[in-house]
């Protein structure tokens, strides 16, 4: 398998659109028939946010669907999430055919905890988690991959470990940014947002704009314009926003995200967001406020690079 810096027809579209603010510090690959963004992390530690292209899956699923909870065809699927550790591999270097990290995949429930790779594996990978730290000696040989269809990446990275994080509207306001944090074993200090849902696109009601206005300030919300989604009236990744009334305000996730990755001490000029919003580019990435219930997922992939 070969990888190229942003060659192709998909991939010179991924790299359009990223922020320019962002361009230094991300990289498009295309390795083999699939398109990456990969972020440049200090140290040993690698993160890589898969495309929705290249890869085996048909239909709604169309095509790199690496949810092997949907009703997509379940060897599409596993194909699709081999794609994943190959490019890995290719990332890392290693010679065909040698092995790779093994691929983490928590069941992910819009909740708060975080664990360690290796916990999770030794849990018997039943326990749901919404994000995992990697540690260069606690977890080698493993690489986290979280899931997303519009809910926020969100990956940290310090001098001693990195961790990836699930971020549904829930979880942000709940504090799985904080969380994330925590269960680092050293202090982060880059952070990375993934394409998700923007505050073009991210329509709430009134309840759920005024929690986020009081946790995050009131700059994270936009008052009174009409929806943009053109999906049912549900948070990211299917997280429903029932009994909050009629929609007429917008949130901004990442503003909210980028306020909690300042409660860890990471300043803004340390949080690099492409800002790729996952409802404006559904041609790139999965979207559930598009797309509705049946659809795939795209991913996160983090890992340290071996020693």
């Amino acid at each position: 398998m070969t990888a190229r810096d942003g060659e192709g027809r998909s991939g010179a579209a991924l790299g359009e659109r990223i922020d320019a603010t962002a361009r230094s510090r991300l990289k498009v690959r295309e390795i083999g028939a699939t398109t990456f963004l990969e972020a440049r992390l200090p140290g040993p530690f690698r993160a890589l946010f898969t495309t929705r292209l290249g890869g085996e899956s048909g239909g709604a699923f169309a095509s790199l669907n690496l949810d092997p909870r949907s009703e997509d065809d379940p060897i599409a699927v596993a194909r699709n999430r081999g794609r994943v550790a190959e490019a890995i591999r290719c990332v890392e270097g290693a010679s065909r055919g040698a092995t790779g990290p093994r691929l983490v995949s928590p069941a992910q429930v819009h909740g708060l905890r975080v664990v360690g790779a290796a916990e999770y594996v030794s849990d018997q990978e039943g326990s749901p988690c919404d994000g995992l730290t990697l540690h260069p000696l606690l977890d080698s040989g493993l690489a986290a991959l979280l899931l997303f269809a519009d809910c926020v990446p969100v990956v940290l990275a310090g001098e001693v470990d990195m961790a990836v994080a699930h971020g549904g509207w829930r979880g942000i306001l709940g504090g799985i940014v904080q969380e994330a944090g925590r269960a680092m074993t050293g202090p982060p200090a880059t952070a990375v947002i993934g394409p998700s849902i923007g505050p073009c696109c991210f329509a709430v009601g009134e309840e759920v704009a005024t929690a986020f206005a009081a946790r995050f300030g009131p700059d994270v919300v936009i008052a009174r314009e009409a929806p943009r989604g053109r999906g049912p009236a549900l948070g990211p990744d299917g997280a429903g926003t029932e009994g909050i009334g009629a929609l007429g305000f917008r949130v901004d996730l990442w503003a909210a995200t980028t306020k909690a990755l300042g409660e860890l001490g990471i300043g803004e000029n340390h949080v690099v967001n492409p800002r790729l919003c996952t409802v404006c580019n559904v041609d790139l990435f999965y979207s559930y406020r598009v797309e509705g219930p049946v659809t795939g997922r795209h991913g996160c992939a983090a890992w340290a690079a071996p020693a």
